[in-house]
Formats: structure tokens, C-alpha cells, sequence
């Protein structure tokens, strides 16, 4: 049997309410199927959450680290069984794009940041109930690799339009594209600090 080619990885990144979650939905009608949409909330969703479990402040980021870190792998382990991915991921922290970088190495993964007005993502906020206000603006890192494949904006232009500019021009985008460019561009000090981690992480495991 022929070996699988592995998916293809859409990430759509933006800072909370900059509407990745809706980008997403309205896209996968528009692609050929099979895409799955895979939010990182889809994995922390699935995280039990006891209200008497005070786990204290470092331990807390301890295990949204260990949750993200699995959200990488889940995405990688799909598009490694030739699953085409859209991930609905803020970079937000520079060690996520540094981790991204070396589990996708090898995929054809498309970086779309989606961007939005402060003025707007804050109207936002405000109109749901499920997100602390100042999220949004608390993701300052969201956009600090500067480079992308396509960026598209939410401020005035609806999920929808947005989905079919993506769709329209995900096969027309040059190579090598925004992460093969960021691997490339990588200062040696970060790799050699992702390695630290890396090792430190699996001694805690052990």
C-alpha cells in the first residue's frame, strides 16, 4: 500500500473574539471535504474542571502549558494519517509558534492572521459571557512573528466573506510559505531554549 501523504494545516490566528472560530465554520462548506475544524477550546473543553481544585497559580499555567503543548500533537498526529486540519490557535506566546514550528516541521501548514480593530474586538467582549474582559487586548504577542501567508480582517468584513477569501486563494499562495520561512529565519538561541524545554519536560515526566 502507498504511503499516506500527510494533510494539509490552515492555522487561523488572532487574538480572542477577532472571530477565528466563525472564520472557520463558514470555511468548511466552502472546502472539499474532509477538513476538520479543530479549536484549541475543543481540547481544553475536554479538561475536567472541579471548582474545589485550587491548583495555584504556577501550577495552573503548569497545565495550560501541558494542554497547548497536546493541542500541537493533536493536530500533528491528524495531518500526520493525511487529515487536512484547520486549527483556531492564537499565538500568543512566542514558545507556541518556537514548539509549532518543530511538531509541524515537514507539513504544509498556511498562516492566516486574522486581525480586528481594539474598538471592536472590546464590543465584543462585552456583548459574551464566556471570555474575561481585557482578554483581547492582554494577547499583545498575537502578531509578533510578522509574517503570514494571508491576513484578512473581521473589523468590518463578515466571517463569511472572510472564509471565501481564504478558500479562494489557499491554492495560489507562494512558497515556501510563512512557517517554512520562520523555521528558516530562527534565531539558533531559540532553538537551542525550545530544546532546554523540551528536555526539562520530559524529565518531569519521568
Amino acid at each position: 500500500m502507498a504511503a499516506q501523504a500527510p494533510g494539509r494545516v490552515i492555522l487561523l490566528n488572532g487574538p480572542s473574539s477577532s472571530g477565528k472560530t466563525s472564520i472557520g465554520q463558514a470555511m468548511l462548506p466552502l472546502l472539499p471535504d474532509p477538513w476538520f475544524l479543530v479549536p484549541v477550546d475543543s481540547i481544553s473543553g475536554m479538561r475536567s474542571t472541579k471548582h474545589n481544585r485550587a491548583l495555584g497559580d504556577a501550577k495552573t499555567q503548569e497545565m495550560l502549558r501541558r494542554t497547548r503543548r497536546g493541542y500541537h500533537r493533536v493536530i500533528a498526529a491528524l495531518a500526520s494519517a493525511g487529515n487536512d486540519v484547520i486549527m483556531d490557535y492564537p499565538l500568543s506566546e512566542p514558545w507556541r509558534l518556537a514548539d509549532l514550528l518543530d511538531v509541524l516541521d515537514g507539513y504544509d501548514v498556511t498562516l492566516v492572521d486574522v486581525r480586528c480593530s481594539a474598538e471592536e474586538l472590546d464590543r465584543r467582549e462585552r456583548l459574551r459571557c464566556d471570555r474575561p474582559r481585557g482578554l483581547a487586548a492582554s494577547q499583545t504577542g498575537v502578531y509578533a512573528h510578522r509574517d503570514n501567508d494571508l491576513v484578512v480582517d473581521t473589523t468590518r468584513r463578515t466571517a463569511a466573506d472572510c472564509a471565501r477569501e481564504i478558500v479562494d486563494r489557499f491554492a495560489t499562495i507562494s512558497r515556501p510559505k510563512a512557517f517554512a520561512r520562520l523555521r528558516r529565519d530562527r534565531p539558533v538561541a531559540a532553538v537551542r531554549t525550545l530544546d532546554a524545554d523540551q528536555h526539562n519536560a520530559r524529565r518531569s515526566q519521568t
